[in-house]
């Protein structure tokens, strides 16, 4: 099935993508490689902010589906949604019903569209399963609390959650009793030992992967079980174990929002990714390294720690599938921490799409977009033209375009070679183009201009050559690497003659 989908994509899209030379040498178009396998760039959604079909200020389902062809000639091959079971709040992670949508996003029917068109299109889509806690407006607490409180042992719902006779840390106040509530006391944790509560969910992924969805983003791993990581790990797996009983190559990704030794662990649950979160903001992976070229001109220090990331988010992995990105709805927003600069951004994201494993895009980083500590403020919606602004969440700080929209809208940007968009493309295209990109191992290349690194990435007997220029200025490098497929930079353009290949500041070039 999957095969065909890929074939139907392929077909629809003429198999050779152009690729806008953004600022750099014009060079031949490339074809896409896609392997039908686990490794994809994959793109997060928050339905709400994304794009509004019925002109009421929310976005839906509907104005996904709209924008699938946008999402799939960015190059994009898997969307992540955040919640989207119905829920009280705006973001959806305290669900009241696991097996219905939010009416606030369209009908059933039109999810089941919106995932027909993904997958006409190659696009997988995998859905937030939030199990650590339910929303205290859910039918399980309310049956599971009255319970409690009369005393009620043998009702089903007795012990579908933590409760306590008496007041303790991370436990919330109910009619005389506590219920454990770790993230907030609208959030009642499930007790994920009982038997009745794991059958529960074992029904709701068999809901969703019956309907067709490709496998599950799940939310905090690390707090399914209270001082327990080993139970947790365990419990992940549990899922994933789950999930391959009705689709044997369900996607299971888990954030794991912890120190390289802890997401290390997690991959013993034997679930495909966890999240690189050490990969992510000012001072993680590809920051620190922008961070050290740029700010302290330390170039040869940022080429050897960015290799040394390289290393560490494969080894991190542990044989699975890394899930490396820049920031998602709980972290600052890329261009925020990359200082408004669109170099720096630019540059983050081609030193992103070099990992091995699976990217993560979080909407609206493809045209720079910014935000604040508020919760809400991360979540605004995308700028499609420059004539409109995004949806603003509620409780966001203020309505002021500067604040969220420092670069042009997607529409002003899809026309500018140079922008952004237009970079990320090219990174995304690229990892589509040569499957060595996304899947290879690392070697890196000797060479004797120590700013500049240079690896080899090699899969199944294909090798790319990837020079990065971390200088905030030309380099020349020296070296027989092949021909020049496709380069990416901030400014002026790469130029190889025989072997030697000059590259401007922060400049990335590949070889095969």
């Amino acid at each position: 099935m999957k095969k065909l989908i890929k074939a139907i994509a392929a077909a629809a899209a003429g198999v050779t993508l152009a690729m806008t030379a953004s600022a750099c040498n014009k060079v031949p178009t490339l074809k896409e490689n896609i392997i039908d396998d686990a490794y994809d760039n994959y793109y997060e959604i928050f339905v709400y902010s994304f794009c509004d079909s019925d002109g009421n200020g929310v976005g839906d389902f509907n104005g996904v589906t709209q924008k699938l062809d946008y999402i799939r000639d960015m190059g994009y091959t898997g969307i992540w949604l955040m919640p989207i079971s119905s829920s009280p709040s705006y973001h959806k992670y305290d669900v009241t019903d696991y097996k219905a949508v939010d009416p606030i996003y369209g009908t059933m029917e039109d999810f089941d569209g919106l995932l027909s068109a993904a997958h006409d299109k190659g696009i997988k889509v995998i859905l937030d399963l939030v199990v650590n806690h339910t929303s205290k407006e859910h039918e399980w607490f309310k049956q599971a609390s009255s319970a409690y409180v009369r005393g009620e042992t043998d009702n089903k719902y007795y012990d579908y959650y933590n409760f306590t006779d008496e007041k303790q840390n991370g436990y919330a106040p109910f009619a005389g009793v506590y219920y454990e509530a770790r993230f907030d006391s609208n959030m009642p944790d499930l007790n994920l030992d009982n038997p009745k509560v794991r059958g529960e969910i074992s029904e709701v992924i068999e809901f969703w992967m019956k309907k067709g969805v490709d496998g599950f983003r799940l939310d905090a791993c690390t707090s399914y079980y209270t001082n327990s990581k080993q139970k947790s790990v365990e419990f992940a797996g549990w899922i994933k174990e789950e999930a391959v009983k009705h689709n044997p190559d369900a996607y299971i990704v888990g954030e794991v929002w912890s120190d390289a030794g802890t997401i290390n662990d997690f991959y013993g649950s034997g679930a495909d990714s966890f999240f690189c979160f050490p990969a992510q903001g000012a001072n993680g992976y590809v920051g620190s390294a922008i961070s050290t070229a740029l700010n302290f001109g330390s170039y040869a220090a940022a080429a050897n720690s960015y290799y040394s990331s390289m290393e560490t988010v494969v080894s991190m992995a542990n044989g699975y599938i890394p899930a490396p990105f820049l920031c998602n709805h709980d972290t600052g927003r890329a261009a925020g921490f990359l200082s408004r600069d669109a170099r720096r951004v630019k540059f983050a994201y081609g030193l992103l799409s070099l990992y091995t494993g699976n990217t993560f895009t979080y909407y609206g980083d493809e045209i720079g977009m910014t935000g604040s500590a508020n919760d809400p403020d991360k979540r605004v919606g995308m700028r499609w033209t420059k004539d409109t602004n995004g949806i603003y969440p509620p409780g966001v700080t203020s309505h002021d375009e500067s604040k969220f929209y420092v670069f042009d809208s997607v529409e002003d940007q899809l026309k500018d070679e140079n922008s952004i968009l237009n970079y990320y493309k090219l990174c995304n295209n690229l990892r589509n183009a040569f499957p060595a990109i996304m899947r290879g191992t690392t070697e890196r290349v000797a060479n004797p201009n120590e700013n500049v690194l240079v690896i080899k990435k090699t899969y199944e007997g294909q090798t790319v050559t990837i020079a990065v220029n971390f200088a905030n200025e030309e380099s020349v490098v020296e070296g027989s690497f092949g021909k020049l497929q496709q380069s990416l930079c901030v400014e002026g353009k790469v130029s190889a003659k025989g072997s030697s290949v000059t590259m401007p500041a922060l400049s990335i070039a590949v070889f095969a």
